[in-house]
């Protein structure tokens, strides 16, 4: 029975992998959207806020309900709710400056970090076969960024926005790397639970200072469903590494620059640049061969969204 049994599961963990892109999709296009008119704090708030809805109904399924609020390793988290937070907030900052496939195309660069940074932070052993697929990963980063048209003032939009993306992934690389650590005494939902309430706890002092009240139903109803959607996106990545091996279901991850060129070019007439989409091809056959090696050593995690 567990044999006849195993392919459905697949198929429910790949059909959840693509639920989340593309709600964490729409979380990307609703950030660029609203960027114009809210803070970032303002953004971050309602993102995480709103996302602990869906966090608190995921616990409560849980057979240790919500005792999973409590974390084993509060200094773990916050060192993880830190980076988690400076990630969202240079990623929401990027959708400013960039078109939103170049944002997302940039950020599949934390895979790359991750395995660069996983020697000193780890100590994990990384083969010569890995190293080359950093090489050509950060290769890929350098033709999306043109570092050379950047630092000449050319284009100086592109500058900040590809600045902030990149300083995003890296972060993103670090919260990947603590989760990895975390994950050995913490339930996911709990790391998941305790870094939407810490993001919430650090932007609440400040949002009677920012805040801004939509003037429409549409940009309240955007705000409400930016937390929302964000909540119900991080339970379907939750539920895709339940159902499916991570080294099955993470490469459809990549599915979400695809989903966002399409969502902005719809919405804004949006494309991504020749660069964006040379090195971003780069970078993504890096990942996935840092994701396949990964695999045959049994070491490969699955995420968390920052």
């Amino acid at each position: 029975m567990q044999t006849g049994r195993a392919p459905d599961r697949v198929l429910r963990g790949i059909v959840a992998m693509l639920s989340s892109v593309v709600l964490f999709s729409l979380v990307f296009l609703t950030v660029k959207w609203l960027g114009p008119r809210f803070s970032l704090v303002q953004l971050m708030f309602f993102r995480c806020a709103l996302a602990l809805i869906p966090a608190l109904a995921l616990m409560h399924r849980h057979p240790r309900g919500l005792a999973l609020m409590r974390p084993n390793r509060p200094l773990g988290h916050l060192v993880r709710g830190g980076f988690g937070m400076f990630a969202m907030a240079t990623s929401f900052a990027a959708f400013q400056y960039l078109p939103a496939a170049d944002v997302v195309a940039i950020n599949f660069a934390a895979p790359i970090f991750v395995t660069a940074l996983s020697v000193p932070l780890l100590g994990e052993a990384v083969g010569w076969r890995r190293w080359l697929a950093v090489v050509a990963g950060f290769a890929g980063v350098i033709v999306m960024l043109q570092p050379g048209a950047m630092l000449s003032g050319a284009q100086h939009a592109a500058a900040i926005g590809g600045a902030l993306a990149l300083s995003s992934a890296l972060a993103y690389a670090v919260v990947v790397i603590s989760i990895r650590q975390l994950a050995r005494d913490e339930p996911g939902e709990t790391i998941v639970f305790v870094y939407m309430a810490l993001v919430t706890l650090a932007t609440l002092p400040i949002l009677p200072f920012v805040w801004v009240t939509p003037d429409t139903l549409a940009d309240l109803a955007l705000l409400l469903a930016l937390g929302l959607v964000g909540g119900v996106a991080q339970i379907a990545l939750t539920r895709a590494f339940q159902y499916a091996p991570p080294a099955i279901v993470m490469p459809f991850e990549y599915f979400s620059l695809i989903v966002t060129a399409l969502l902005a070019w719809l919405i804004w007439s949006e494309t991504p640049t020749r660069d964006a989409a040379i090195g971003g091809a780069i970078v993504i056959a890096s990942g996935l061969f840092i994701i396949h090696r990964e695999a045959r050593r049994e070491r490969v995690k699955p995420p968390s969204a920052p």
